[in-house]
């Protein structure tokens, strides 16, 4: 799964909802042989409220989630699609989206992104431009198309989402505990941000509540995700994620469920449509 990573933004307490995962040496290392083992696809999610914080206002909440991870020569694009629609007292609803369209080159070393968030009909957030790494690992600069002229550096040890996905998958294989990256999906104008990761032991192939045409179920390699705030590449410890996701990951990329926190509530998504894409000839 492609996963790059819909991260929540919190605006005057309105969240938007994103896309998708230390100068580590794990991230300068190959990683063509997990790449190899990806199964390029689209999919679909329900996404159904999980739980709800005491004290919270919201009565219900319900959402959509779509996305496609497609191989290219020159590297990997993505296109993700995010709606949610919260009920609050007096059947106050609030209805968000987000999207995403990104392109990153083989090498890990440009990114290339299309970002928009709104709210009930208006957009509200937008983000477009390229982003450049000096080498594997950082450090690079940001130059945004919008807004026009707004450059912004990447600190030592950014990588950008398909690599963070692909170094995720090939530590969850080889039974890493623990994982923290720098990563920079071009959601806002902060750089690069924390994501960490614990990750869990391989569990046998996940069933799904429906039946899903075309989804080959295989064993999953669980793992718990939290997104921290740009604070750069100094972490500190009393400082809480923005968000928390759990996916359950197959060995080609392919998540069936995952879960995400948002603090004030959690939903579970379960994959509803599914379909391979075909690899380039190159």
């Amino acid at each position: 799964m492609g996963f790059f990573w819909f991260k929540t933004k919190i605006r005057n307490g309105i969240l938007f909802v994103l896309v998708l995962f230390n100068s580590s040496m794990a991230a300068a290392g190959p990683l063509s042989d997990i790449a190899k083992e990806i199964l390029p696809h689209e999919a679909a999610y329900e996404l159904d409220l999980e739980h709800v914080v005491s004290g919270s206002q919201l009565v219900h909440a319900e959402g959509f989630m779509s996305y496609n991870w497609k191989r290219r020569c020159d590297g990997w694009t993505s296109e993700q699609r995010l709606f949610l629609a919260l009920t609050y007292p007096e059947n106050k609803i609030i209805k968000f989206r987000a999207m995403s369209v990104t392109w990153e080159s083989e090498d890990g070393l440009r990114f290339r992104f299309n970002i928009s968030r709104g709210a009930n009909g208006e957009e509200t957030e937008k983000y477009a431009g390229e982003a450049i790494l000096d080498e594997v690992g950082g450090p690079g600069r940001v130059y945004y198309e919008n807004p026009k002229g707004k450059e912004v550096l990447l600190d030592r040890g950014t990588i950008f989402p398909s690599r963070h996905t692909l170094l995720l998958l090939k530590r969850a294989v080889n039974v890493a505990r623990f994982d923290r990256q720098l990563v920079f999906d071009g959601g806002d104008l902060s750089g690069s941000a924390a994501v960490t990761a614990i990750f869990f032991p391989k569990q046998k192939a996940i069933k799904l509540k429906k039946l899903v045409k075309g989804y080959d179920p295989k064993p999953v390699y669980p793992m718990k995700l939290s997104f921290f705030p740009p604070v750069s590449a100094d972490l500190k410890a009393d400082i809480l994620p923005d968000a928390e996701y759990k996916v359950f990951y197959q060995a080609d990329g392919v998540a069936p469920v995952l879960y995400l926190n948002f603090s004030e509530f959690k939903f579970r998504g379960d994959m509803v449509a599914f379909a391979r894409l075909k690899r380039p000839v190159c």
